[in-house]
């Protein structure tokens, strides 16, 4: 019999009772169709029936026959509207649950209060600006209450840092509501793919579960994440058998697009790979155009090189030496192997040597090819390196021909772009080559200083970094010494202090602009290194010239240094003595220096081509844009090269959707760091206290002196911008965007690094302290820690702790 509420009107026949089972498609409301799904799946779930259509006083003929078919225990009556718990919005706490219910006019009045609660101003509120109209059809699902011993929530993707390999498991003892409802901390589980917990927060004295438990928990809801084909949020109970029970099961709703979309399948499941040395060229992650085109690039050179030795047949259109994990971009150290496998002299502690600044103890030596074949490839090698000087020099004549002109339509720029592609691999094939040159001379210099091979010593390190770092002429010194001069100009200005100091940049900026000497000089400066810039191989970061704003909050901390103190550091090249050398280093020294001039130049030169395509793809992007063909000109970022490709960029509606989606997910990739060597895909980092062992952080020694300051802890340049004079920059790696810090600075610690590295280059150029390969530093220190650096031994020992504010 149907119960009429007082005031209402008789009852029509809409409200209808349907089992969990007879449920198949998503009319019943999100909620009840996920329960539905997962009684699908062969998860347990506790005996339930929705109600479809439900009114005020509109109840189903048969509810109480189906009420007693639960059997003798409470039920939970909860909301499951139209819209609820579906893919595009959760309606979290905006409708009413009613729990522990029992007897037949209790649960009336239970269903009654949950068809009420979707009329409140707050619902139709947030139906509005959800479903962009108010009256969401109600959907009520009765089910059985499970005796809880624990219950909680478990989210198939954290959707806090987005990352899909990782399951977060929130638990409560006895019943889940206190959680939903935020009345209870819960204890927290991060477990990963293998099932393995890489976190947990235990709040309580003994935790709330085993890890069998949690190991059940996340075994059973991946399962029902990939037969539903997406992350859920489902929320779970455990009686007092130890039964596991599901409760709901909903899309979550806050993801971007996969974190991992792009990774890498690595020739090896146990490759070992790096973020040293390509994450000076590219630190942090990347867009999706940037990862297909400078990556596919990187790996291109470094295989054309493996190819022109004999070491490896031919180029591999899968990546070998590079690889992709979260958006960031690492070097395959094994990959790297096949040089050393296929030619003399070589082995894997050289090969890390040369790429990390260090022996990597978990790379191993490769099969070596047949001894004819490795003296073969040796000879080959060795021509290889011998003809970079020629390469370079044709390659010169290359550049200063090649152009990219953009069409009057975007179909016209594509065309000129995709004909165009190769030049840039051609550059990074021509840079890797005058880089093994240099690389070769380099590590000739270091094994006759220490007269063994791959076994200096720090102080025989050191050594070779002070002769290698002689070279004059190099042409990052040169702008260095550019960029100083244009720093004394703005300083000598009567106007400096108040047009420079404490202006945000872009105020600093039209101050310039305002100076017509400044602006000239500026300009002039732009003009021959406009190209350069902060994650300069990146398409979507400009260039200085494009966006001289990063340059200029940098230029305002020299600035705003010499005005305070008078003084500033002078860029140096130390007059190496040669007559008190060897014979083979006075023979082999004047040659490294050529070699690292040129390695310098094609830098340059790759920036360069790099530059014009950024310029042609945003060109590219704002076409599109202009024609209707992308909502704004910055998505075309988030399409890779051979999407673009084979669409004729020309993208769908439904690619349109995952471009979108990817932008949403770069800052959440950014966020996420890597230990410097990982054997198979490399995992982010989770959070972790670090300790200073007896007070000294052991790293590299890159360019000797010894400086004793205040340490900045800086990961981006925004950080980097508090520096004050004579601070001692703690960073993970810099790039030449970082440059303009070095005159205001005492010293350098890097993270990551050789001393070869753009941070060690630039800081012997100023006759800066610097330790590289640090490792982990920036955890370590903390600003405002007190240390002595000595960039003679490699080693960072801290004075005194920052006092906390």
């Amino acid at each position: 019999m149907t119960v009429r509420a007082a005031g209402q009107p008789e009852a029509s026949a809409g409200a209808v009772a349907l089992d969990l089972g007879e449920i198949e498609d998503t009319s019943v409301g999100g909620k009840a169709f996920g329960l539905a799904r997962l009684v699908a799946m062969g998860l347990a779930v506790p005996p339930a029936f929705v109600i479809r259509d439900a009114g005020i006083g509109d109840h189903p003929v048969d509810l109480d026959e189906r009420h007693r078919a639960l059997g003798p225990h409470p039920v939970a009556v909860r909301s499951s509207a139209q819209g609820e718990d579906g893919a595009e919005a959760s309606f979290a706490g905006q409708y009413e649950t009613v729990l522990n219910v029992s007897g037949p006019q209790e649960l009336r009045r239970a269903i009654d209060r949950c068809v009420e609660s979707a009329s409140t101003e707050r619902a139709r509120s947030y139906q509005v600006d959800v479903l962009g109209a108010a009256g969401a059809r109600m959907n009520v699902v009765v089910q059985r209450m499970v005796d809880a011993l624990a219950a909680g929530v478990v989210f198939t993707a954290d959707p806090v840092s987005a990352r899909r390999d990782l399951l977060v498991i929130d638990a409560v003892a006895g019943l889940g509501e206190a959680l939903v409802s935020g009345e209870a901390t819960p204890d927290s589980y991060a477990v990963g793919l293998d099932g393995g917990i890489v976190r947990r927060d235990v709040v309580g004295d003994e935790p709330v579960l085993s890890d069998t438990q949690v190991a059940r928990i996340a075994q059973q809801a991946r399962l029902a994440a990939a037969h539903e084909g997406h992350p859920l949020d489902l929320e779970w109970a455990i009686d007092r058998s130890g039964a596991l029970f599901w409760l709901q099961a909903r899309p979550i709703t806050t993801l971007p697009a996969d974190l991992n979309e792009f990774d890498s399948v690595l020739p090896g499941p146990d490759d070992v790979l790096t973020i040293s040395n390509v994450s000076e060229m590219m630190p942090g992650a990347v867009c999706p155009l940037t990862m297909s085109f400078t990556g596919w690039g990187i790996d291109y050179g470094l295989q054309h090189m493996q190819v022109s030795v004999g070491a490896r047949r031919e180029i591999d259109p899968v990546w070998q030496v590079t690889a992709s994990a979260y958006g960031h971009l690492f070097l395959n150290l094994t990959g790297n192997l096949t040089m050393a496998a296929g030619t003399l002299g070589s082995d894997a502690a050289q090969t890390a040597q040369t790429i990390c600044g260090r022996v990597v103890p978990e790379l191993e030596d490769p099969t070596p090819m047949a001894f004819p074949r490795r003296l073969l490839n040796t000879g080959r090698l060795l021509r290889y390196c011998f003809r970079a000087p020629r390469v370079v020099e044709d390659f010169d004549d290359e550049v200063a021909s090649f152009s990219l002109r953009p069409g009057p339509t975007s179909a016209a720029t594509w065309s000129e772009i995709s004909a165009k592609l190769g030049f840039f691999d051609r550059s990074m094939a021509v840079h890797i080559q005058s880089s093994a040159l240099s690389g070769f001379f380099s590590a000739i210099v270091e094994n006759m200083v220490s007269r063994s091979r791959n076994a200096s010593t720090v102080a025989e390190q050191a050594e070779a970094v002070r002769l290698l770092s002689g070279a004059s002429g190099v042409e990052s010194a040169v702008m260095l010494e550019e960029l100083d001069e244009l720093i004394d100009l703005v300083v000598g200005h009567d106007g400096a202090q108040a047009g420079v100091v404490g202006r945000t940049p872009e105020e600093a900026l039209a101050w310039l602009r305002g100076e017509e000497s400044l602006s000239t000089a500026l300009d002039a400066f732009l003009e021959r290194h406009g190209h350069r810039g902060y994650r300069e191989l990146c398409l979507r970061d400009p260039s200085w010239g494009d966006d001289p704003t990063p340059l200029v909050q940098s230029m305002q901390a020299a600035v705003h240094a010499r005005l305070l103190t008078g003084s500033r550091h002078d860029i140096r090249t130390e007059v190496v003595d040669t007559a008190s050398l060897s014979r083979g280093l006075r023979w082999v020294l004047p040659k490294a220096h050529d070699a690292i001039r040129r390695r310098e130049h094609t830098k340059s030169l790759l920036v360069d081509v790099a530059h014009r395509f950024q310029v042609a793809f945003r060109h590219l992007g704002e076409q599109l844009a202009a024609e209707g063909l992308l909502p704004d000109a910055d998505l075309v970022y988030f399409f890779t090269v051979p999407e673009l490709r084979a669409c004729h960029a020309r993208p769908s509606s439904a690619a349109l959707e995952q471009a979108l989606a990817r932008r949403e997910a770069l800052p959440f990739q950014q966020r996420l760091e890597f230990p410097e060597i990982s054997v198979g895909l490399p995992q982010p980092l989770e959070p972790q206290v670090l300790e200073v062992v007896d007070g000294v952080l052991q790293g590299r020694p890159a360019s000797r002196g010894v400086v004793e300051g205040v340490v900045r802890v800086a990961h981006t340049l925004a950080e980097a911008a508090d520096l004050a004079p004579g601070e001692i920059l703690v960073t993970p790696i810099t790039d030449i965007g970082w440059t303009p810090y070095f005159s205001l600075i005492g010293g350098l610690v890097t993270d990551l690094g050789s001393s070869v590295s753009h941070g060690a280059v630039i800081a012997r150029e100023y006759g800066l302290p610097c330790v590289v390969n640090a490792r982990r530093a920036t955890g370590l220190l903390r600003t405002g820690d007190r240390v002595r650096l000595d960039g003679d031994t490699g080693s960072v020992t801290v004075r005194s702790a920052a006092v906390d504010a």
